[in-house]
């Protein structure tokens, strides 16, 4: 059995959770025990892939005037409107997690905890490569595409991961839709996001009932023990650390 650590971070605002996330890849290099991290996001906002530019993708304007923050992941991939949804976090070497041949490796099996979740539910998720006839689509919002190992669920999208390594170090997070607003996203996404509407799905949609943040959270917790042979072990941040993540907080705030 592998020694985990466990924080449940509950729910903080948009550049914080990012910074958390930036410091958990050191926290690992440091510590050399793999983390695993659950979270939610108040005040809801957008996050964007690091290359992205903020006036590319969104109406800047509007966001500033309805006070809905916006901040850029150090991770690539699309723009993700976080609002009512679980998410998590994940730093570790590739040994942590077995032999990895390739970024797409590392993707595969980090994201095999997820898939045992859904599965726990009563759903039949598989990725995205295992469907041949899906449209191939390059899109500035996250659930609007699919890549190789995007999760789907009777065809649609559910949730987006990326990750960010140094060296052999990973760190991955995702994002899991308890319920997608999509009429509030178009207001503030300049992409139309007709094609997001067909191509991705949510938790309320495919389970067709209202779930708690607490009881997915609590079953994605059992499938991470699960899927890992993982033993968790809860530690909130020391004091270093909270520095550490003031620091990221200060990189987040002024990256553009």
């Amino acid at each position: 059995m592998k020694r985990w650590r466990f924080i449940y971070s509950g729910s903080k605002p948009p550049a914080l959770n990012m910074a958390i996330d930036e410091a958990l890849l050191e926290m690992h290099i440091y510590s050399c025990v793999p983390i695993f991290r659950i979270y939610g996001w108040q005040p809801h906002g957008f996050s964007l892939g690091y290359s992205q530019n903020p006036a590319s993708v969104l109406y800047v304007d509007r966001c500033e005037k309805d006070g809905i923050p916006f901040v850029k992941r150090v991770t690539g991939g699309g723009i993700i409107f976080h609002g009512d949804e679980v998410t998590y976090s994940i730093a570790c070497s590739e040994e942590d997690i077995g032999p990895v041949n390739s970024v797409k490796d590392a993707y595969k099996l980090l994201c095999e905890f997820i898939l045992e979740t859904y599965r726990r539910f009563g759903l039949n998720p598989y990725f995205a490569i295992e469907n041949p006839n899906r449209e191939k689509v390059k899109s500035t919002f996250c659930f609007s595409s699919f890549e190789d190992y995007d999760i789907l669920i009777g065809g649609k999208k559910i949730g987006g991961n990326a990750q960010r390594r140094k060296k052999k170090v990973i760190m991955q997070h995702g994002s899991i839709p308890i319920t997608l607003d999509m009429p509030l996203v178009s207001k503030y996404v300049k992409e139309p996001l007709a094609l997001a509407k067909t191509n991705s799905t949510s938790l309320r949609e495919v389970l067709g009932r209202e779930i708690p943040f607490e009881e997915f959270a609590g079953v994605m917790k059992e499938s991470f023990v699960s899927v890992f042979k993982a033993v968790l072990e809860e530690k909130d941040f020391s004091e270093e650390e909270n520095l550490l993540i003031k620091t990221h907080l200060e990189i987040v705030n002024r990256r553009e």
